[in-house]
């Protein structure tokens, strides 16, 4: 497993969105404000300004990491029968078993929180600290306020994992799997509520949330205040979805050109310190 120090980068933004459930908020207007801070190893600081009322779509590529492995050497042994010179006969090599699961094999990526110096964060919306080997990843409670924190390294195809309970969740509050961010607030990410929905929304840098797969019920998915598992195989444009390690869906697009940083994304539709608690990031090349 390799080891990478984080580049850490939080965004802060408002803006309304197409909440799972009964109730139809298609129409609701989207608020355009935002406010953002980044954050890098040198402790500098930039505000940004406001966002504009323009997407960008673009086609994709980015390289993954490699692994060499080098296949056990054959051996030869000797037989002896009676009235015949000695045979060579060859022990086959060990068959390796590679896994097809795209958790396969030792992950090129984890983070599993020993120290907070990158992790460590308040704002007036969002309080991230590890702690006792978690992350708590806390919206204060403004409602429909939507935060994320990204880690370096960079990728664009593979498949991306975390681990994580929510053990305050109510309503509509929302925890999601950040992927692409890409430096304009323009990302996907796999969004989870606390009564068993999932969906898959691309974030726009026009503060747009555009809900690629619509917020569907999973059987799949523990009890919010219970351990569960979300991972996105990404590859190009097209998705792959999975809870506690079982395929949900798939989806296809292609409206983020390139690689970015991963993380997470939080929004409290009102709970005050609405909490997650999360164990584990993972990244495997694929």
């Amino acid at each position: 497993m390799k080891k990478l120090i984080p580049v850490l980068i939080i965004m802060l933004l408002l803006a309304a969105c197409n909440f799972p459930g009964e109730v139809d908020y298609s129409e609701d207007p989207v608020v355009q404000t935002s406010v953002s801070l980044i954050l890098t190893q040198g402790a500098q600081t930039q505000e940004s300004t406001p966002l504009d009322q323009t997407t960008t779509l673009s086609p994709i590529q980015t390289e993954t990491p490699s692994a060499e492995t080098q296949a056990p050497a054959e051996t030869a042994t000797m037989t002896q029968t009676t009235g015949t010179e000695p045979v060579p006969s060859q022990t086959p090599a060990p068959t390796e078993v590679i896994s097809t699961d795209p958790w396969g094999g030792e992950a090129t990526f984890t983070e599993d929180f020993i120290s907070g110096d990158y992790w460590d964060f308040e704002s007036d919306y969002l309080y991230s600290k590890v702690n006792n080997g978690q992350l708590e990843f806390i919206s204060k409670g403004t409602p429909w306020w939507s935060s994320w924190y990204t880690t370096n390294p960079e990728f664009k195809n593979g498949y991306f994992e975390t681990t994580f309970s929510m053990p305050n969740c109510q309503g509509q509050d929302r925890f999601g799997l950040v992927i692409r961010w890409g430096g304009s607030s323009n990302f996907y990410y796999m969004g989870v509520t606390c009564g068993g929905y999932w969906g898959f929304t691309h974030y726009t840098a026009a503060n747009e949330t555009i809900d690629l797969l619509p917020y569907q019920k999973s059987e799949v998915l523990k009890p919010a205040n219970e351990t569960n598992q979300i991972g996105i195989l990404a590859k190009d444009s097209s998705f792959e979805f999975y809870i506690n390690r079982q395929k949900v869906g798939s989806a296809s697009d292609n409206a983020i050109a390139d690689g970015g940083n991963f993380g997470f994304l939080s929004m409290s539709s009102g709970t005050q310190n609405f909490k997650t608690l999360i164990e584990r990031l993972d990244y495997w090349s694929k």
